[in-house]
């Protein structure tokens, strides 16, 4: 454990042995296209599955059914929101 943490801390401070330079923006526009499908596709699909889910457990009787909607749809939003959310604070540092 101690070995993969010393090699962590060199590839951070190293970051040309880890081969992590950009190369021409390729890496950006793959990172920006898997983040897109993820925000585009997989967060709505995972919001309205939580949804169906915890409606299905509140038809049933489930006590705890209401505070999952609640948390689901609180999810939801700052999922939704995140891409906002970081292109702020990226505006905030720049």
């Amino acid at each position: 454990m101690v070995l993969f943490a010393g090699f962590a801390v060199l590839m951070v401070l190293c970051p040309e042995l880890a081969l992590a330079q950009f190369s021409g923006g390729a890496l950006e526009s793959k990172v920006n296209g898997v983040t897109s499908g993820l925000i585009n596709f997989l967060l709505p699909a995972a919001s309205v599955i939580g949804l169906i889910y915890s409606a299905i457990l509140a038809a049933t009787g489930d006590a705890s059914a209401k505070a999952r909607m609640t948390t689901i749809a609180i999810c939801s939003v700052v999922g939704m929101l995140a891409p906002l959310i970081i292109r702020w604070l990226q505006g905030m540092v720049n």
